[in-house]
């Protein structure tokens, strides 16, 4: 199956969670969602990095005693001294915008996930480890950036994100273990053994 049908296959079962795929069939599509998340995340955080420089620099020149300003063949460095919370990107429109693309990959992902733990014979249940640690994180996270724009951040929320992030990677590596798995040889509870 080329990598166009692979796309096309997938993208026609978005909301089919019934029966098996392939690993041929699921690690392309897999693949192209992720490198797409990537790019988005980059083009959703973007403008309030260059924005937040832009203050920075701006702030540098305006308060030269408070700023040091290295630059070098290919670096560009500024530290500012003492605590300027409107130096800090606005994270709002990037926590909104993480948070629909999240959304887009878990709908773009779900049901070829389901179907390919159901031809490892795994319930699709499998699928939903990482889930509650999004959700925790999406919660939590906005209080935490607030949090770093008026004053010094609480301790204990940042050591729960932390613990959280790591129960996250690893739901996330032991469900990409599963989902690599080799399909179940013949037919199985989910359906015949699918192409590819």
């Amino acid at each position: 199956m080329s990598l166009l049908q692979t796309f096309k296959y997938n993208l026609s079962n978005l909301l089919n969670f019934n029966g098996r795929q392939a690993r041929g069939q699921f690690w392309p599509f897999a693949g192209l969602v992720v490198a797409f998340s990537f790019v988005g995340m980059m083009l959703a955080m973007t403008p309030a990095m260059n924005a937040s420089f832009a203050r920075m620099q701006e702030f540098a020149m305006e308060h030269p005693e408070l700023a040091t300003i290295e630059q070098g063949p290919g670096s560009y460095f500024i530290s500012i001294r003492g605590h300027h919370p409107e130096l800090m990107p606005d994270f709002a429109l990037v926590i909104l915008l993480t948070a629909a693309l999240l959304a887009l990959i878990v709908g773009l992902l779900a049901a070829a996930i389901a179907r390919r733990l159901h031809d490892c014979g795994k319930r699709a249940a499998w699928g939903l480890m990482p889930l509650p640690f999004i959700v925790f994180a999406g919660i939590l996270m906005p209080k935490l950036f607030a949090q770093f724009r008026e004053s010094a951040p609480d301790v204990n929320l940042f050591l729960a994100l932390l613990v959280n992030n790591f129960l996250y990677l690893g739901s996330l590596f032991f469900l990409i273990i599963l989902l690599a798995g080799e399909g179940t040889r013949g037919e199985n509870r989910y359906g015949p053994k699918p192409p590819g």
